[in-house]
Parts: structure tokens; sequence; C-alpha cells
């Protein structure tokens, strides 16, 4: 599989994962204000969550026809990207090189979702799930890192 397609696939599945994961944020959100103020109302909306589950389960099984060719153990045909299927030295030497590049981004990432969590409290109120979205940007960086550096080198 292409490169760009991988990235793309990736990046849907993380939008999808933090689509999934608001209704959790926000019912957790609810029962922490029904244990507090000792309310008894609470809903969430779990339709995200489902359609999250059931994308993740289809990808998770073509995942894991696809590695099945080529890995023996079952954790590395689930969970084995594609990128690290390397067929020659040179494919070996570029996906260490973009590795070492994302690992070396990831303090700058992570420091800016911090300057970016100071601004939680100014948006609590329009943006709730704040939290949520932060934590998917981690993922999305070093995803796109990885996919910047490997075209680069390509």
């Amino acid at each position: 599989m292409k490169m760009k397609s991988i990235y793309w696939i990736s990046i849907f599945g993380l939008l999808i994962a933090a689509w999934g994961f608001i209704p959790l944020y926000s019912f957790a959100s609810q029962v922490a204000d029904v244990v507090k103020n000792e309310s008894t109302q609470a809903f969430v909306n779990i339709t995200p969550t489902i359609i999250f589950l059931l994308i993740a389960t289809g990808f998770g099984i073509l995942l894991y026809r696809h590695n099945s060719k080529k890995h023996q153990h079952i954790f590395l045909k689930l969970f084995m990207p594609e990128e690290f299927s390397e067929q020659d030295e040179r494919e070996k030497i570029i996906t260490a090189n973009a590795c070492r590049k994302v690992y070396l981004f990831m303090p700058f990432v992570f420091g800016f979702m911090l300057i970016l969590m100071f601004l939680y409290p100014f948006i609590d109120d329009v943006i709730p799930f704040y939290p949520m979205l932060l934590l998917f940007v981690y993922p999305i960086a070093q995803i796109t890192i990885y996919y910047l550096s490997i075209r680069k080198q390509s």
C-alpha cells in the first residue's frame, strides 16, 4: 500500500476515534456533575462510539488478514504497522531516520500541547471536550512527522 494512503487512513481513523470518544468524555463529565450535585440526570449519545467501534472492528479484521501473510505472532498480526515491513536495507534506513525524527520532535509537540491546554479554562463553555481533542494532537503529529520524513527521503 502506498505511504500516502496509509497516512490518510491513519488520520481518518484517529479522527473517527476522537469523534467516538467525545460522547464518553461528555458522559463522564455528566456523571461527575451527578456525583457533585446529587442530580439524577445524565445523558449520552453513544452513536459516534458505536460507529467508531464498528469501523475499528472492521479495520482490525482487515489488518489481521493483511498482516497474517507476513507475521506468525498474533500481536504482530494485529498491531504491526505497514510502514515497518521493509524489504531492503535502504527502506530500513529510511524508516529508522523517520522514527528518529519523530522521536526528536515529540518534546516540541508535547510543549505545544501544554500551551494549548492553558486555553482550556477560557473555552471550557464553548468546547467542553477540548482535552479529548488535545489527546489526539499527539498521535496525529507523530503520524504527520513520520509521513513527511518518509516522503522527503524517498
